[in-house]
């Protein structure tokens, strides 16, 4: 993960070219679901995700996910 919005929106980076729909569901390599894909944005190489999370995380959650992986549930 890159950041989080002052909207508390997630914003990713995809790993490659292969575009992830709006509406999927995206979670932790643990199995939490931690939010929906609602944009795609930015270069079609590699794009950008905006992910509405399921409760805005606390400032303290937010660091502990920036720079983490989340996948497609």
């Amino acid at each position: 993960m890159l950041a989080i919005t002052p909207a508390g929106q997630l914003t990713l980076r995809a790993a490659g070219p292969e575009v992830v729909p709006e509406g999927t569901l995206v979670g932790d390599p643990g199995g939490v679901v931690r939010g929906q894909v609602v944009r795609v944005f930015g270069p079609v190489s590699r794009p950008y995700l905006s992910v509405r999370p399921r409760r805005t995380p606390s400032a303290s959650e937010g660091a502990a996910l920036l720079g983490r992986t989340l996948v497609r549930e």
